[in-house]
């Protein structure tokens, strides 16, 4: 299993080399960011290096697809993206699809499927993939348009592309009610990134609300290469550690 930390949930106020070397003696190879900004890029460009954590994925400044009307937009932001992820050897790229837009349905569905074709087109060339992430509307993102995860495997499957794969955040779908291993298990190949957290509350209880051992040891023994990301905020420093310490024994 490929373990992926976000140290910005982990070692929030820490420099980005010291945060990485933390990551690193913790026995983890992979770590993910949101959005990142000129300064922070100047930051990676200068700490990363051969043989220490990799970056696995991290967002494009602009989210919406279900809108036609702004996709001119994400696809500029995208394009930027795409340079960032080259430069700093990057295989793919985090979006969500928008806020709900009071259109019908339908509409909105076609424009995400319209955006994804489009985005694909873009990063096929470069090799790199693009992860569609569902959110919670229940309790993180009210009015956020994509929440089930098979209409998102739904939406995989129509883009046709090697580019476009489905991120599978644990927490939200849980959020949403859904048998989060039964879905991974019937549509595993659709998904190129996961999300564990605590569930409810987003820490670092991963064995007790829902207890994740299941899936882990699903995860652990189904070959995916799909990096599983700590998108996390851990009650406290000695915790965080603790969660750390017992994933290792999942690689």
């Amino acid at each position: 299993m490929r373990v992926s930390v976000n140290p910005s949930c982990f070692f929030r106020g820490l420099p980005l080399k010291e945060a990485l070397a933390r990551i690193e003696g913790f026995g983890f190879s992979l770590f993910e960011l949101w959005r990142i900004g000129q300064a922070q890029f100047d930051e990676l460009s200068a700490c990363l290096r051969p043989g220490g954590p990799r970056l696995a994925a991290f967002c494009p400044q602009s989210f919406t697809l279900n809108d036609e009307a702004l996709h001119e937009g994400y696809l500029a932001s995208l394009r930027e993206a795409v340079l960032q992820a080259k430069a700093l050897n990057a295989p793919a790229l985090i979006t969500q699809v928008g806020e709900d837009t009071g259109a019908p349905r339908a509409q909105q569905r076609a424009a995400i499927k319209n955006g994804l074709r489009r985005a694909a087109a873009l990063l096929e060339p470069e090799g790199l993939t693009l992860l569609i992430e569902p959110l919670n509307s229940k309790k993180d993102h009210p009015g956020t348009f994509l929440t089930d995860s098979l209409e998102g495997f739904d939406l995989v499957r129509e883009a046709d592309s090697s580019a476009i794969r489905l991120l599978f955040d644990v927490y939200h779908q849980l959020h949403m009610g859904e048998d989060a291993l039964a879905r991974i298990r019937g549509h595993l190949d659709c998904i190129g990134h996961f999300h564990l957290a605590g569930f409810p509350a987003r820490d670092d209880r991963l064995f007790e609300g829902y207890d994740h051992r299941a899936l882990l040891e699903f995860l652990a023994s189904s070959g995916t290469r799909a990096p599983v990301g700590l998108e996390l905020f851990p009650r406290g420093e000695k915790e965080g550690e603790v969660l750390l310490r017992e994933l290792a024994a999942y690689l």
